[in-house]
Formats: C-alpha cells, sequence, structure tokens
C-alpha cells in the first residue's frame, strides 16, 4: 500500500513561531498576566447575614446609598464599619 502525501504541515513537527515577535497584539487588563496579580491580592472574606429592620430604616438606607452610588450590602457594611470604630 503506498503512503499518499500529506497536506499540509504537521503542528508537532517543529517549533515554526521560534523568533516571532507578537508586539502588534496589545495588552489588555483580561490578559494572563492580570489574572495572575489578582490571584496575589487577598480579600477579606465575606459571609451572608440575615437581620431584621423596620421599613423605614431599610428605605433609608436605600435612598442614602442610590444618592451615593453604592450597594446596599457595601453601605450598610460602611455604616457598621464607621460604628464600630467610634
Amino acid at each position: 500500500m503506498d503512503k499518499k502525501p500529506v497536506m499540509g504541515h504537521n503542528p508537532l513537527g517543529g517549533n515554526h513561531l521560534e523568533g516571532a515577535k507578537f508586539d502588534f497584539i496589545p495588552y489588555t487588563e483580561s490578559g494572563s498576566a492580570m489574572k495572575d496579580s489578582a490571584k496575589k491580592k487577598k480579600t477579606p472574606s465575606k459571609k451572608v447575614v440575615s437581620y431584621y429592620l423596620e421599613e423605614e430604616l431599610i428605605n433609608e438606607i436605600r435612598t442614602q446609598a442610590t444618592s451615593q452610588e453604592l450597594s446596599f450590602s457595601n453601605f450598610v457594611g460602611r455604616l457598621l464599619k464607621k460604628a464600630l470604630k467610634s
């Protein structure tokens, strides 16, 4: 049986990209270098907590959080930290 000639190249046959430069590709924050640095940062661990508050208080917290462009939980966390420091 005769061997048929192969069309194309064998990607495992050698390193055809040796010496190639890819500096034309722009750096993006979603690249692997950014992912590695993000792994090194340690953020405080968080847990879910349930508590009961009066509706008026909840509405006021939501209003204040919205005016400061913060999420409800972020605003509550800041309030609690501030209260604990004083």
